[in-house]
């Protein structure tokens, strides 16, 4: 008896002593974070270290500034660092008082040219809008009645082209294909992942210019169109693009789509691969086009031949192998026949495979194209660069704005007669379309006031409290807060986050993490962020209003249902979101709070991740970040999130992860309603697919036969975004193609194996009140596996948690 006596102290005492030490390493946690704290912010230069006061200053500059005259001539010290000059006008080198190196790019023409007015409102209404790490950043401009100049940030390494065509210059290969890696993501960006399609033109060597790193950044958006995502072509009057770049379908009484950017891009990349101009006139006849001669050698099978005399290094020989065939199909003469950029850049990473490409150039030969040559015989009006010599371009001949000397058939000659004819007569093909109110329809002083108006809007409580009629449309509320819906007197209807706790300083954090994260960049699967109050008695943030709400209210609520393979879209686009957060902003941005309650969607059921009052910014070089304080919702954070280990944007993938759990089941993760062994889903998923019962699991979910193949996809990307070594998640990227179904999936580890082999102890945390983010925690539950220390209440009830 006094043995089971002690047998019973001996047990009680051991679980205190467990308890006492798992306490004593989170206080360890703590304080270790808050010393770390101070190091973080000046390593990260992040928002919530400047006061109030200065954020909201900083914000103002967000946009794009409009300088003075007088401002532009004396960061250039009265313009005397040339950088280049063409057609356009001049590029100077420039310096503000804060250290901050630009180049002012000084437009050739007076304030009444209509064309440089033009050319300036493209400019400014495109990449003044947009932010991607692989397109060049716009700060400001100035218009005046004898200046007009657009001020960019500094590109140590100059433009592309020095590296492709000067001998004294050169890039290595495997350097030339990450900037060619890099330049499609940025042209991908523009065709499928802004707001409203934006078409480029432009793409040449000349327009990829290069940081100090050589990464590469599209630039030069003087001849850039808007155009709704919907269209599936455009109207437009007049030439655009280079001669030897531009697509055929460009002078041609053809519908216009993104896909000209793509011919060009193909162009790109032949003289990527050959370091050499397309024409070139010094070397033999067979080789002066280089497009058809490298279509000779790869229809000839001479590919190898052809390597050997680029001069392509053994080792890269497969990867110039891609890029020719990439090439090829990038410039067919169909337009549909090219693939979209997001392809492109799949095929140039090499995780899609190429078909064989036809030739691209048999309307030259079997009398569907006439053959012609232009002679260029002054500068091209595009604004990036000057034809540097008269040069005769072959198979893609552009209308110009100024004097060229066309060789042209009878019938051709005709069809451009027609063109015009039809133009002049038909009021919709205006140069830009009516039915989408574009920049360059608007008066400029029309222009300039938009831009003064570019999100995001600080608006007064006055303004807040009429577009919401005095906040009598409740959306939603939470711990955060209450969200309203507002209309402004243009129709545009927002929705208004309320903050609650004006004098609380989490709440200001919270605040300038939302401003200073979404504010700044822009993307379809992101929520737009229209502006803010920030008032002694209101902190309020106003975004775009998302008709169909949150994705949980279909998930988890029997009268709302999506079918599957609108679920598998809405996961897709959520990943693209994530991924352009993790890998193509500026700077990193780490959301810290993926679930289905953050994932808003629009009209369509395009889907928005929204709520990024946890976000944090990091620079790209950064391999972990430190921090104080819990993020994250329980059941959706990685449980990195509450160790003493590095933190990395792999906590975003981790959450992603939970959330296709979600969508696979249209359950949540933990019902304490069912049997013990399906509680917890994900465990219950993973012990399905680790016994080889898939197609059990996906009948259970009530998936339908034909999207069983998405679904199996869908549960082993989660099985892998949920690995418990962050190191072993995959990046959102990959998350994305694996998803798609372009990438072959790894097979997925037991991600749960450290509840059992005592690498890390299973806790249960109970949930006692609202949780301190966005979303009310609607019932007090026990969450597995994804402990987190809370800014709110938590209470620790247990360190043995059921397995």
């Amino acid at each position: 008896m006094s043995t089971t006596g002690d047998d019973v102290a001996i047990g009680v005492a051991a679980l205190l002593v467990a308890v006492a030490v798992k306490v004593g390493i989170l206080i360890c946690v703590c304080r270790k974070r808050n010393q770390n704290d101070s190091r973080s912010a000046s390593v990260d230069s992040q928002f919530l270290t400047l006061t109030m006061d200065k954020f909201l200053n900083d914000m103002e500059r967000e946009k794009p500034i409009r300088f003075t005259g007088q401002q532009l001539r004396i960061a250039t010290d009265n313009y005397s660092n040339l950088l280049g000059s063409g057609g356009f006008g001049a590029v100077y080198k420039g310096i503000f008082s804060n250290g901050t190196m630009v180049a002012v790019k000084v437009l050739r023409g007076r304030s009444s040219d209509k064309r440089i007015e033009e050319q300036f409102k493209a400019e400014v209404g495109t990449i003044g809008r947009i932010h991607h790490f692989n397109l060049v950043r716009l700060y400001g401009f100035c218009f005046e009645k004898n200046l007009i100049a657009l001020v960019y940030e500094y590109m140590g390494n100059g433009s592309l082209d020095r590296y492709l065509f000067h001998e004294n210059k050169t890039i290595e290969y495997e350097k030339l294909h990450e900037i060619a890696v890099g330049t499609a993501r940025g042209i991908a960006y523009l065709h499928d992942e802004c707001q409203q399609r934006i078409i480029h033109y432009d793409i040449k060597p000349g327009n990829i210019l290069l940081d100090r790193n050589f990464n590469p950044k599209v630039a030069d958006f003087g001849l850039a169109k808007l155009c709704n995502r919907e269209n599936t072509h455009i109207t437009m009057t007049g030439g655009r693009g280079t001669p030897g770049y531009a697509a055929p379908e460009l002078w041609m009484p053809f519908p216009i789509t993104h896909k000209c950017d793509v011919y060009s891009f193909g162009m790109l990349l032949f003289e990527i691969i050959g370091k050499r101009r397309n024409h070139d006139t010094r070397l033999a006849e067979s080789q002066e086009w280089f497009p058809m001669w490298i279509w000779k050698k790869f229809d000839n099978g001479l590919l190898e031949e052809l390597v050997i005399d680029c001069k392509i290094e053994e080792k890269n020989k497969e990867s110039a192998r891609r890029m020719v065939k990439i090439a090829l199909w990038c410039v067919q003469y169909k337009p549909e026949l090219r693939p979209i950029m997001s392809v492109v850049v799949k095929m140039l990473e090499g995780s899609e495979e190429i078909p064989e490409p036809v030739n691209p150039f048999q309307h030259l030969l079997d009398g569907g194209f006439v053959a012609h040559s232009v002679q260029v015989s002054e500068t091209y009006t595009s604004i990036s660069s000057m034809v540097t010599d008269s040069s005769i371009v072959r198979a893609t001949p552009v209308m110009r704005k100024y004097e060229i000397e066309l060789a042209l058939s009878t019938i051709i000659l005709w069809l451009m007669i027609l063109l015009v004819l039809s133009c002049c007569n038909n009021p919709k093909t205006k140069i830009y379309s009516s039915s989408n109110k574009q920049f360059l329809t608007l008066t400029i002083d029309e222009f300039l006031n938009d831009m003064e108006k570019e999100k995001p809007i600080r608006f007064t409580c006055e303004q807040l409290r009429v577009a919401t009629n005095n906040y009598t449309k409740l959306l939603g509320s939470g711990g955060f807060g209450e969200v309203y819906k507002g209309s402004f007197s243009n129709k545009i209807i927002v929705a208004v986050k309320i903050l609650r706790g004006n004098s609380n300083k989490r709440v200001e954090e919270q605040f300038m993490a939302e401003v200073g994260t979404i504010g700044k960049i822009h993307h379809f699967n992101l929520i737009q962020l229209y502006g803010f109050c920030f008032e002694r008695d209101l902190r309020a943030l106003v975004y775009e209003y998302m008709e169909n709400g949150s994705l949980e209210e279909y998930l988890f609520h029997e009268h709302k249902t999506l079918r599957f393979g609108k679920l598998h879209e809405i996961a897709v686009g959520t990943a693209r979101g994530i991924a352009y957060l993790h890998e193509d902003c500026k700077q990193k941005i780490i959301h810290y709070d993926i679930k289905p309650g953050n994932i808003l969607l629009d009209a369509n059921f395009n889907p928005k991740v929204a709520d990024f009052g946890l976000a944090k910014l990091c620079n790209r070089e950064n391999s972990h970040i430190t921090m104080t304080g819990g993020r994250g919702t329980p059941g959706y954070a990685a449980p990195e999130l509450w160790m003493p280990s590095p933190i990395t944007h792999k906590c975003d993938v981790y959450s992603f992860g939970m959330l296709l759990f979600e969508i696979t089941g249209r359950r949540r993760n933990l019902e304490l309603n069912l049997t013990e062994s399906q509680e917890w889903f994900p465990r219950w998923v993973w012990k399905k697919f680790d016994a080889g019962k898939v197609d059990e699991l996906i009948v259970w979910c009530g998936i339908e036969e034909r999207y069983k193949e998405m679904a199996e996809r869908m549960i082993k990307v989660a099985l892998c975004c949920v690995q418990y070594r962050p190191e072993s998640r995959p990046m959102m990227s990959d998350v994305v193609k694996m998803l798609e179904g372009s990438i072959d999936i790894p097979k997925p580890l037991n991600p749960f194996q450290h509840m059992t082999n005592g690498t890390f102890p299973s806790v249960v945390v109970q949930v006692s009140r609202t949780d301190a983010n966005s979303a009310i925690v609607s019932k007090s539950g026990i969450i597995y596996a994804t402990p987190i220390i809370k800014k709110g209440e938590i209470e620790l009830v247990s360190t043995n948690g059921d397995d």
